[in-house]
């Protein structure tokens, strides 16, 4: 497990390797689908302490996306100076390898697509969203359960 700064710029620099562009709002649908392969291939969470939240656009670690909010939506940089200062992740550990995996299956896909994926009337997200509310956790076991049923061993 890491923190969410680590995390994310383990994933902003490993995409950049791959020419992948990632804005927050594509970021934040990576790590949530990162976290539900973390939480069934190695029954731990992708993240130390933080839990991902409903939000109207989709799970989000509320403290990374105000980290990150000042780049809009263009894409970050993991360079920018601002990221740059983060701490590093281990670099042979579980979440590197489901990150590069989840980088690899669905850094290519949009924004809206990665949306329609972790938006499903079946997930996590549906279950918990409301829209009258600002913040609901989502939590781990019902991820854990979702992303049970659509990944093979």
């Amino acid at each position: 497990m890491g923190s969410s700064r680590s995390i994310a710029k383990f994933m902003l620099v490993k995409a950049e390797e791959l020419g992948l562009s990632i804005t927050n709002l594509k970021l934040h649908k990576l790590l949530y689908l990162s976290h539900g392969l973390s939480l069934v291939k190695f029954d731990h969470p992708l993240l130390e302490g933080e839990k991902f939240a409903a939000w109207k656009y989709g799970p989000v670690i509320e403290s990374l996306y105000h980290d990150l909010k000042v780049f809009g939506s263009s894409s970050i940089k993991a360079d920018s100076s601002f990221v740059a200062n983060w701490p590093s992740l281990n670099e042979a550990s579980d979440e590197t390898m489901v990150i590069e995996s989840i980088l690899k299956q669905f850094g290519k896909k949009s924004a809206g697509t990665l949306i329609d994926i972790t938006h499903k009337a079946d997930g996590p997200w549906h279950e918990v969203f409301d829209a009258s509310t600002s913040s609901i956790v989502i939590d781990d076991e019902k991820i854990k359960s979702y992303f049970k049923k659509y990944l093979k061993n």
